[in-house]
């Protein structure tokens, strides 16, 4: 028995070599492939951590800019109050002056004309006589 196992391996010797490097192979390689699976775990990781900052960062970017949106809406609102009040401070302002430019004025049309082209700004043409 012993013989013909000697001879079966004298004979087969290339297939028993191969069967175990094929085990050793297996042994060595799979303790490799756990820690290319943990890199890759890692990698994965650490890019799904980017796109949450990422998203955090959009997020953040978005609500500052309808922050901004907001602020500039409530500054033109009292842009425009503030002119309205100044227009109207102002045209009482003319009304009076116009008002004070007739009275002294009146006896004196061309003065007049002068005086209220002055204060209004309205361009006077005069009649030819």
């Amino acid at each position: 028995m012993l013989t013909k196992i000697k001879n079966y391996l004298r004979k087969y010797w290339g297939y028993f070599v191969a069967g175990l490097s094929v085990v050793f192979g297996l042994i060595i390689f799979r303790k490799k492939t756990d820690r290319y699976e943990n890199i890759v775990q890692k990698l994965q990781d650490s890019h799904y951590k980017q796109l949450d900052e990422i998203e955090k960062a959009r997020k953040e970017e978005l609500a500052q800019r309808e922050e901004n949106e907001r602020k500039y809406q409530e500054r033109i609102v009292a842009i425009e109050k503030e002119y309205e009040k100044a227009k109207i401070e102002f045209d009482e302002k003319k009304r009076k002056q116009v008002d004070v430019i007739v009275k002294k004025y009146s006896a004196e049309p061309d003065k007049l004309a002068q005086r209220l082209a002055e204060v209004t700004g309205f361009k006077i043409i005069m009649p030819e006589d």
